[in-house]
Parts: C-alpha cells; structure tokens; sequence
C-alpha cells in the first residue's frame, strides 16, 4: 500500500485513501505516457504516420502486450525488466565505443551555451519532477522481495547509478556526435548513431528505444497494480481489487483496472499528460514529507534501519528544498490542467466518503475480505499463507 498505508498510520484513513489516490491517478497518467512514445519509435522504423483512431488501436494492442506480461506475476516482471535492460543499453555502448574513434574535439562538453538559449526553468522543473518520479513505488512490492531489508536499499542503489549513468554518458557522448543543438529533438540519439556506425544502429537504437519504453511500462504497471491491491487489502478500495492469481500470484483485477484507465488516456498530448502527472506526483510527494516528519513525532521507537541520520527539525530543513519547489511547480500550472486536477481531486475525496458510507450500509461490494473474493471460480491467493521461497523474487 506504500504511501497509503503510512499516511493512515501518521494522520488517519482519509489522508491515507487520498495518498494512494495521489500515487493511483499519477500511476496511470503516466503509464499513458509509455504507449504514445513506444508507438512514436516504432514508427520512425517505418517511416509512417498514422490517423487518431489508427493510433489509438496501435497503443491499446501495446497497452495489451504488456499486460499480458504483467499477469505472469512481479517474479516475471523483475527478470525480464533486467534481462531487457542489459538488451537496452548495449547499442548505447556501441555508440560511445564507435564515438571514441569518431569524435575529436570534446571541448563541448566544457563550452557553457545557457545564453543562445531562452531556458524555460519552469518546464525544466516539470520534466525533471517527471523523469525522477516512481522511485517510491517500490514500496508497493516489497512484500514480493526476498529479504527486502536488505535486496530493496541495494536495488534502489544500483538502479539509480545505472539509470544516472545511462542517461548521463551517452548524452555527454551525443553532445559532442552532433554539435548542432538545433537539430536535437527527442529520439535524436538514433540520429547521433547513424553518423558514427551508420543505418544499422540507428535502427537498432530505435528498437532499443522502444524496448525501453515497454521495460518502464511494465515494471510501472507492476507497481501501480501492487498498489491498488495493498489499498484493498487495507479495506479502502473493494477487496475484488485485491484479488490475486492462486499461480502466478499476479493482482489481475488491478491490472485490468490500471488498464482500462490507459487506453481511455492515451489520446491525450504527452505535454497536457506531464502536468497532470506532476501534480499528483507532487501532491504525493508533499503528503510523502509531512507523513515522514509526522511518524518521526508520533512513532520515534519504530526501527529505522535506513532513516535520514537527523532529528526531527533538520528532517524538516532537510525537506524544505524539496517542498518550495514543489510548489513553485505547482503554482506554474495552466488554468486548464489545475482545473482539471482539483475536479479529480474533489473527485477523490467524494469516492472516500461515498466508500466508507458503502461500508456502514453494508453494500455487498465493501464486505469481507480480499481472500473471500471468488473470481473465475477460484478464491484470491492469499499472503497470509505460507510461501514457498522458491516462488518469491530475488530481483
């Protein structure tokens, strides 16, 4: 349940329905993301475009593959996520070995071009809020991790040097490929490519593009659908959401849940789909710090093996970067977009009440729990009983 879970322990079960429904509607905005770029980059190999309804058949038959992917169980998920990532960054390590030979001048990397360009900050902001979300919905499976004390602080360590680095030198290597920054737009680095190994990378890094955009759509689909199925567990959504394959141990009506919420997103632009991802990150995010602060108050003697070496009040100047450019961004929103998000947002917090009210009348939907639920005949697998280690992952 992640955030959900630790905001009702902090304040009480509403602040910790309207964190897991910050987490929920920031999950599948951005899992609409995935999709739209993936079917870009499949494209560009073609050389194609395609009309709305065309491309609308195209994300939803990709939105299918992955979920199909997800249903086989987080175990599935983690290996093949690391598997495709090896695959992915291989061609980006053929392009700084070809770049080695190819380039000669590196001075671009120390000239400073800031004054050629009109830098929009406030864009810069969103899509650095954007590119550096979803870290905490790990949380959401790390129930399905084997010793996840110590396996969750070394993956998390590992992926963001991996991710930081893969990001960083092929960039600092591209920069100095291409030196014509007007030309850069996004999928450039297939065009930095093809000027150092020629049309076969440029396909390749295309396809690799691609691999990557269904890597991060599936592992953001495996935590948004882990993180519904904790709410339920908590009793805060219908336990039907809950329900769990008995063999593959996969949430399979959150998954669908998740999914039909994709494909109905999907013709929304990417520019319109990262605002109002960022204001529920963000309205998450600033939850997420109060909820910290408050349990350091509330619940001192909880074992921390990991907690930020400092009291309460550096906790909170520690945090206070963090929380004014939080809402800088926020308060950067167009009319539009902060419009739409405080309907979702009323939207959420009548859900709440018309749930619980639900659950005092007795409303069939509300009652029992997840390990009760029955679908296709078969009841929930249940994480009370006992596991076998050999079917828990070690990714």
């Amino acid at each position: 349940g992640g955030i959900a879970v630790w905001a009702s322990l902090a304040f009480n079960e509403f602040w910790g329905f309207m964190g897991g429904y910050f987490s929920l509607v920031e999950g599948v905005v951005n899992l609409a993301v995935f999709p739209t770029v993936t079917l870009d980059y499949l494209l560009v190999l073609f050389r194609t475009e395609l009309d709305p309804v065309t491309a609308w058949f195209g994300k939803a038959l990709i939105s299918v593959f992955v979920v199909a992917l997800n249903m086989q169980g987080v175990n599935f998920v983690g290996r093949s996520s690391y598997l495709l990532s090896i695959l992915i960054n291989l061609p980006l390590g053929v392009m700084i070995i070809l770049a080695l030979f190819y380039v000669k001048d590196y001075s671009p990397w120390l000239d400073s071009r800031q004054n050629d360009y009109d830098t929009n900050w406030t864009f810069f902001l969103g899509i650095l809020v954007f590119n550096l979300s979803g870290y905490d919905n790990v949380g959401s499976v790390a129930g399905q991790v084997k010793k996840p004390g110590v396996t969750m602080p070394k993956a998390m360590i590992v992926a963001i040097i991996v991710g930081s680095v893969s990001f960083l030198v092929p960039l600092m290597f591209g920069a100095v490929i291409d030196t014509n920054y007007d030309n850069w737009r996004a999928g450039h680095f297939a065009v930095a490519g093809e000027i150092v190994g020629g049309r076969l990378l440029f396909y390749v890094l295309v396809v690799a593009a691609a691999m990557s955009r269904i890597t991060h759509f599936m592992a953001e689909l495996c935590t948004n659908a882990f993180f519904l199925q904790g709410m339920a567990d908590e009793r805060m959504v219908p336990p039907v959401f809950g329900w769990k394959h008995p063999s593959t141990r996969a949430p399979w009506v959150s998954i669908a849940a998740n999914f039909a919420v994709v494909v109905a997103m999907v013709t929304l632009s990417l520019p319109e789909i990262f605002e109002f991802s960022n204001f529920f990150t963000i309205s998450g995010v600033v939850l997420g710090l109060a909820t910290t602060i408050k349990l350091r108050i509330t619940h001192p003697d909880v074992p921390r093996p990991y907690a930020i070496p400092v009291g309460t009040t550096g906790l909170i100047l520690f945090f206070f970067p963090c929380f004014f450019l939080s809402v800088y961004v926020i308060c950067c929103l167009s009319i539009f977009t902060a419009s739409v998000c405080t309907g979702v947002v009323i939207s959420g917090i009548l859900a709440h009440y018309a749930l619980n009210e639900a659950r005092l009348v007795g409303w069939s939907g509300m009652q029992g729990t997840v390990e009760e639920v029955e679908l296709f005949g078969v009841k929930s697998f249940s994480d009370k009983q006992e596991e076998a280690p050999q079917h828990r992952s070690d990714v």
